[in-house]
């Protein structure tokens, strides 16, 4: 039999396509594994890699595109893994398979399928079955009976049969995980991807009972992880295969055994790889980070969720707040890089919690920005949590578009999800007893917004706000709603804020248009590495050269490297910095070479003629030009070869320019 397996279609809207996740999908590469193991050929089909290099387009046109690629394939058997952000994409595509092939079986699982299983196969025609939990000893059953559909031997199935929707009982469950096959990644085409990191799966399962993770119901809160030797086997592998050194150990929460993760430390420390885990605050202590350090653990995503303590009650998280900083404090102390998350959105959150989670993230932007990555993030409603078994009559609608959630390509995708509120949640938000609606999406849209200056600039603005980003988010609201109301809070309008608030001469301002302009420069420029003097090309006049796409002008603002210095001298609690010491406005360039980054003051007039090099032009060319303005002064060779030489201009691709042309 081929089987052809589609993957998520985790496509966040507004963002740049290299920056979406092609890793392969390691639930999928595990079912593949077992399928192949009884001798079936299995392919898979990732939408977003489609997308991510330019062979889709992110248009109306996606579903059908996508239908054509699997059928194309020639499939016996087609399944859809699932989740709430990507399940508009599985209906979409199946419906329009389903038409062309009324007799092929379409299968779904994961977490979405597994806990609205009956509610989807009533409303979508389109699919035949619904695999639940953990597949892969079902699923070769599934495959082995699919011509004769006779399914009710095996447990933890949803299959149509004529009009009536069957299931049987049982929750499928892998207790011991080194049992499995080992993954075949190579069902993705792994070294076309530019992967930085390979993903392992560590383990399964989570024991905890926060109130709006489903991860628990799916995994039946069975905490399992799979043995030292058998992770360290698959990493090897790994290396062996890809030449990665840096992985990805996937598992909600990885210290829970602190045994066992002592004993994988031990049996990887002597391979010089770099991993990263997920961990709870309280799951770890400064014994066991040390261990992790030094085994090669170079990060932790900490969920923290929430900055209030009445918050961490109530959604069942139960952390104590007064002992996250310590364990912060001693992962940074030991070079392992932290991501810090929380949410806001809490159906019970008040004004108070709101302020308590953001004055705490706030304090997680003073850590150093190499070292620590705070979030927030909004809070979506999931099937199969007790917090949406409580508020699933309340949801509510507003079209506002989170990080995750597909695109709606058409107004038939808006009506799927208008008529269907509990199969698409993630579109969907409970109402919150104390904070508008509005308040929340404005702090999550705000923090995205007020991070792009950097953890120093943004850390500095909160001096203004009594160390306290509570007080900033609420006066930006409160402006935008007076000035700027209806719209999203992004990086102009945070500029904007700033700039009215202090004004356009304000120091701050300054640092803020820095900032903001620093980091549109670092994040669209393509990497670069420091080349050194004797690797580059000697200076031709009359080759074209360009603005290097690493290096920024600015025009009266404040010296704000100097300011930034001045800034890092400051006691925590000090005042902000007064007039007398912040220095005159002058114009400077910037220039980023690998991690290198030079700052020059310069006269107006040598940015007016940096300037003329946006297009490419030759030296000769602009100094014609120059003659032609000045009425005969222009500038020497030596002028523009210095520039090329500290990397203000670099060499524009295409033909030789003529000398003199304007």
């Amino acid at each position: 039999m081929r089987l052809v397996l589609v993957d998520n279609f985790v496509m966040p809207d507004g963002l740049d396509s290299f920056l979406f996740d092609v890793h392969p999908h390691l639930g999928l590469i595990s079912l593949a594994a077992v399928a192949q193991r009884d001798g079936h050929k299995v392919a898979i089909y990732d939408p977003k890699r489609e997308v991510r290099f330019g062979r889709k387009a992110y248009d109306q046109h996606l579903y059908q595109r996508a239908a054509e690629d699997i059928l194309v394939q020639a499939p016996d058997a087609l399944g859809f893994t699932t989740l709430g952000c990507s399940f508009l994409f599985a209906v979409r595509v199946a419906e329009i398979v389903k038409r062309k092939v009324p007799e092929l079986p379409i299968m779904l699982g994961g977490p979405h399928a597994t806990m609205l299983d009956r509610e989807i196969l009533e409303s979508y025609s389109q699919f035949d079955m619904v695999v639940r939990h953990e597949a892969e000893e079902t699923l070769p059953q599934v495959l082995a009976n699919l011509e004769r559909r006779t399914f009710d031997a095996i447990p933890g199935i949803t299959w149509r049969s004529g009009s009536e929707i069957k299931s049987t009982p049982g929750l499928p469950k892998i207790d011991d995980l080194d049992k499995l096959p080992l993954l075949p990644y190579d069902l993705y085409p792994v070294r076309e991807l530019g992967l930085d990191l390979m993903r392992v799966e560590a383990g399964r399962g989570c024991p905890f009972e926060c109130t709006f993770c489903s991860t628990s119901s799916f995994f039946q809160r069975s905490y399992r992880l799979k043995s030292p030797q058998r992770l360290v086997h698959e990493m090897d592998l790994l290396h062996e295969r890809y030449g990665v050194s840096e992985f990805k150990l996937d598992h909600d929460l990885f210290t829970v055994d602190r045994r066992k993760v002592a004993a994988f430390c031990e049996a990887v420390q002597d391979r010089n790889y770099r991993w990263r885990v997920s961990a709870r605050t309280d799951c770890v202590d400064e014994e066991l980070l040390e261990k992790m350090a030094m085994a090669g653990c170079i990060g932790l995503y900490f969920g923290i969720e929430t900055g209030s303590q009445r918050m961490q009650r109530i959604a069942q998280k139960r952390l104590k707040l007064d002992e996250v900083d310590h364990i912060l404090h001693a992962a940074e102390s030991l070079g392992i890089e932290i991501t810090v998350s929380f949410i806001t959105g809490y159906p019970e959150e008040l004004r108070e919690d709101q302020a308590e989670t953001l004055d705490m993230l706030g304090h997680c932007f003073q850590r150093p920005q190499e070292l620590c990555t705070p979030q927030l993030h909004i809070l979506v409603p999931e099937p199969g949590t007790p917090m949406f078994t409580k508020y699933r009559q309340s949801l509510a609608y507003d079209g506002y578009a989170t990080k995750y959630n597909a695109r709606l390509l058409s107004t038939c995708d808006a009506d799927h999800i208008r008529a269907n509120p509990d199969l698409y949640s993630t579109y969907y938000y409970y109402p919150t007893a104390g904070v508008p609606r509005s308040s929340c999406t404005f702090a999550v849209d705000a923090v995205d917004a007020l991070r792009i200056v950097g953890h120093e600039i943004l850390s500095y603005a909160l001096r203004f706000y009594e160390n306290r980003l509570s007080r900033l988010i609420a006066d930006f609201e409160q402006w935008t709603l007076l000035n700027r109301p209806g719209e999203t809070a992004d990086s102009n309008l945070a500029l904007d804020f700033i700039s009215d608030t202090f004004g356009p001469h304000h120091h701050l301002t300054s640092l803020f248009h820095f900032g903001s302009q620093m980091s549109a420069r670092t994040t669209s420029a393509p990497p670069t590495q420091a080349v050194s003097a004797e690797s580059k090309p000697p200076f031709d006049p009359e080759r074209p050269y360009r603005l290097s796409p690493r290096s920024c002008l600015f025009t009266d603002l404040h010296d704000c490297a100097r300011l930034l210095e001045h800034i890092r001298s400051l006691a925590h609690d000090a005042t902000p910095l007064d007039d007398a010491k912040v220095g005159d406005r002058c114009c400077y360039m910037v220039i980023q070479a690998g991690t290198n980054v030079v700052h020059y003051r310069i006269d107006p007039g040598v940015e007016g003629i940096l300037s003329l090099f946006v297009l490419p032009r030759s030296a000769r060319e602009v100094g014609a030009m120059l003659r032609q303005i000045t009425s005969g002064a222009s500038a020497e060779d030596s002028f523009f070869q210095e520039l090329v030489e500290i990397g203000a201009l670099v060499p524009a691709t295409g033909e030789r320019v003529q000398s003199g042309r304007a």
